[in-house]
């Protein structure tokens, strides 16, 4: 009797080093509801492994360009996640013209895989697109520990600033790295309250002079949340609008490393629309080692860095960071509202 094909499946890893893949699948596999994850080391095989509407590709930077081809060309259904241990910018790029590459995770060289559960929030993001972000607890080990505050006026920013740089160091960060921690919390709290907020016209309350002193609605109050469990630390700010867009937080991060690339901040790629330098994006993106962006349409706007103690400050400069942007499928209210309709000008 001749044996069966394998069935094909929605899922699949493309990697070269055959160990690392079967690692990453079986973290996909687990995330998926244990359905079958096959490995391929050479692109050649993939189309005999994949179901004619796949879900989700995940594969190494250096077969970006061939997957992108394939997602563009050959599945439309399917959505695609990248790692990489190098630079990260050419992955962004593609990640901007192609809304179904939703995450770039940066592999740090001394781990022997890209981070779990990165892998599983991303693969979990894809094939459940309407379920519930997960908290600032989910994102950390168990039993930790997470601050929340609700700044509503000027003062209150800068006292909160304050405190996340005192509890930052109380929870393990050397005083440098507070200090960027509590920068970090600054820009996401700028963003959140001077740039997030509009009126019932759609026309932005605030952004149009980030240094005058404000006083937020209840209905306009975000929350900022500094979490710990011993190993990572974590900042993560929310606002009640849900304008931030993909391309807000891709085209901003690469405008700031066209800047420091060029050693300078030449006008031509610079945004100086809404009182910022257009670079705030890549102060938030590089501050950690993880950026998670999630947003529902009209809703709420949730920005989420995340940081590892044990990573030496220096080796941290080196090191690729990682972003997922995911944005609740389904109607956006930006499309039928003014709610949104504006220009997000960081």
């Amino acid at each position: 009797m001749t044996e069966s094909p394998a069935p094909k499946t929605k899922i699949a890893v493309l990697e070269r080093n055959r160990i690392v893949g079967l690692r990453i699948a079986r973290v996909m596999c687990a995330t998926s509801g244990l359905g079958p994850v096959p490995v391929v080391d050479d692109p050649a095989d993939l189309h005999d492994v994949l179901a004619p509407e796949p879900l989700l590709l995940g594969c190494d930077a250096v077969d970006l360009e061939l997957a992108l081809e394939w997602i563009r060309e050959r599945y439309p259904t399917m959505s695609l996640v990248v790692w990489t241990s190098g630079s990260t910018e050419g992955a962004l790029r593609a990640a901007l013209t192609e809304p179904r590459l939703s995450s770039v995770i940066g592999w740090p060289s001394f781990e022997s895989m890209p981070r779990p559960w990165e892998i599983g929030l991303a693969v979990r993001r894809v094939i459940q697109p309407h379920a519930s972000s997960p908290r600032l607890s989910d994102l950390l080990g168990w039993g930790a520990t997470v601050l929340k505050w609700r700044p509503r006026t000027s003062d209150d920013r800068d006292r909160v600033v304050g405190e996340v740089a005192h509890w930052a160091e109380r929870a393990g960060a050397n005083a440098r790295l507070a200090e960027r921690l509590a920068e970090l919390a600054h820009e996401l709290l700028m963003n959140a309250m001077y740039d997030a907020p509009i009126d019932a016209d759609g026309q932005p309350r605030y952004a149009f002079d980030r240094q005058q002193n404000i006083v937020l609605e209840e209905t306009e109050v975000p929350t900022l949340r500094l979490g710990t469990d011993g190993v990572h630390i974590a900042v993560q700010a929310s606002d009640p609008f849900g304008r931030l867009r993909r391309h807000h937080v891709i085209e901003g991060i690469l405008r700031g490393l066209g800047a420091r690339h060029e050693s300078l901040l030449p006008g031509a790629i610079l945004d100086t629309s809404g009182g910022g330098a257009g670079l705030g994006m890549l102060k938030i993106y590089s501050a950690g080692a993880v950026l998670l962006v999630d947003v529902e349409p009209g809703a709420t706007t949730t920005v989420t860095s995340l940081y590892d103690l044990d990573v030496n400050p220096r080796e941290f400069r080196s090191l690729p960071a990682s972003l997922h942007f995911f944005q609740r499928t389904g109607a956006d209210p930006a499309e039928r509202t003014t709610r949104g309709s504006v220009p997000f000008p960081r």
